[in-house]
């Protein structure tokens, strides 16, 4: 009797085990709302990561960096070493040279696609807007969605050290909650 009762106490921590582990993904991650109304973008994105932005253009082209890092990897960055990866969202004007966004993904230097892994430019959407898919290798690898939206070129990224990364899964369910106005 001791036996089937330890049997069973056994089997019961090895199903349970299991379900924790096969079913983690579905435990919901608070969310927190970013809001930008002068460049017209919204999106949802884990509350587990900090938002900083900040202009880092020029007087003569305008570039607005937002950038989400994982809040436990912001408070420790290494002193003389690279940062962590990140997600990012950058606008970049383009109202002075008015490039199609594909001329712009493949004629400039910010947009990584030199460092394309495959060399592959997929076509996708992005908040029901038509937006170019491809990834690119420098420091970490990335991700990245191009879109043109009003006067600018908008490039979400996510940057990351391993396929089944967690920042990988976040930005996707970023990239699932991006509203344009």
């Amino acid at each position: 009797m001791v036996r089937i009762i330890t049997a069973f106490l056994v089997l019961l921590a090895v199903a349970l085990g299991a379900y924790a582990f096969l079913f983690k993904s579905s435990i919901s991650t608070p969310f927190a709302d970013y809001e930008n109304s002068e460049y017209g973008i919204r999106f949802k994105y884990p509350a587990s990561y900090k938002v900083q932005e900040h202009e880092v253009g020029n007087s003569e082209r305008g570039h607005y960096a937002i950038v989400l890092i994982d809040k436990e990897a912001l408070a420790n960055l290494p002193e003389a070493g690279e940062g962590p990866t990140v997600m990012s969202v950058d606008i970049y004007q383009n109202n002075l040279d008015q490039l199609s966004l594909e001329n712009w993904i493949r004629g400039i230097n910010d947009s990584n696609f030199k460092l394309s892994i495959d060399g592959k430019l997929s076509s996708t959407s992005v908040a029901g807007v038509s937006a170019y898919f491809y990834r690119w290798d420098g420091l970490y690898r990335a991700d990245s969605y191009a879109l043109a939206h009003k006067d600018n070129i908008v490039v979400f990224s996510a940057t990351y050290l391993g396929e089944k990364d967690q920042i990988r899964k976040d930005f996707e369910k970023v990239m699932d909650s991006v509203v344009l106005n």
